[in-house]
């Protein structure tokens, strides 16, 4: 980790804050908090400079407050958007989102566009229920080296869903998944699935024309890559990269290649041919 490291006090979500320079908000899956995307990323900012890494709990997660009044993926969007007005007041900045995350990112983008820098998407897709069909069987090619009977239940069932299951990711979810699904609002999650889409294509309108990153695993049951496949005109400044031994845990599946790609994206932010940049 590098830079200043501070939580945030501005309203709404709490945010943990690392490093200085050009702002980027980083947005969990659903169920998790903060600290699965800390693991992830902080690894790759802590040989890059010039970046302040915004850690955001979403609503109802980790550290920020419940919502009675949230009950649709629209209202989630809103809560978040709301948040980067009050933390980054007139600021713009970039976006990584893996799994839930990566489909608010997409939200952000579409709904806020000129605010951007430029957009990363870990794991995106499997939103829509056309595309269920499309997602790819699971298998585990790497799998637990000692018999995983013995592991708690809750344990058990996250390490059966890894493609690569080795002790140290196994411990990377004690640490982080575990105490994270604990903390989530079971109520809220309830009733977002009812409104589980965005009342909008989020793939719709103008191309978001700004530097952008999709990362999917070959073998993610959960979000499948297709659809980002469908969707890759909408983003004609994306680099879409298919891992193959990778799942939904991409980034723990395959570290090298998720960071070597995170940090071609992020210099392509800083570079030339970034496309309005700040």
């Amino acid at each position: 980790m590098t830079g200043a490291v501070a939580r945030s006090t501005a309203p709404g979500l709490h945010t943990v804050a690392h490093g200085r320079g050009r702002p980027v908000v980083i947005l969990h899956g659903g169920g998790l908090d903060h600290r699965h995307m800390m693991d992830a990323l902080e690894p790759v900012f802590g040989s890059t400079q010039g970046w302040r890494r915004l850690y955001v709990d979403l609503p109802g997660h980790g550290h920020s407050p419940t919502d009675d009044g949230i009950s649709s993926q629209d209202d989630v969007l809103a809560s978040v958007i709301a948040h980067c007005d009050a933390l980054l007041p007139g600021k713009r900045f970039a976006v990584i989102g893996e799994s839930r995350g990566s489909y608010l990112a997409q939200g952000i983008a579409s709904r806020c566009p000129d605010r951007l820098l430029g957009m990363m998407l870990v794991c995106a897709g499997g939103m829509s229920p056309d595309g269920r069909h499309r997602l790819p069987e699971h298998r585990t090619l790497v799998p637990f080296e000692t018999p995983t009977g013995d592991l708690p239940e809750a344990l058990r069932a996250r390490v059966a869903r890894l493609v690569v299951q080795t002790p140290g990711i196994v411990e990377k979810i004690r640490q982080t998944k575990l105490p994270a699904a604990e903390r989530a609002d079971r109520a809220m999650a309830e009733r977002i699935a009812g409104h589980f889409t965005f009342s909008f294509d989020p793939v719709s309108g103008p191309p978001f024309d700004k530097p952008a990153l999709i990362l999917n695993g070959r073998q993610d049951s959960i979000a499948g890559y297709a659809e980002m496949i469908d969707a890759l005109d909408h983003y004609p400044h994306a680099t879409f990269a298919v891992l193959d031994r990778a799942g939904h845990s991409l980034s723990w599946e395959r570290p090298e290649a998720f960071a070597a790609l995170t940090r071609d994206w992020l210099r392509r932010m800083e570079g030339p041919t970034a496309h309005q940049a700040a």
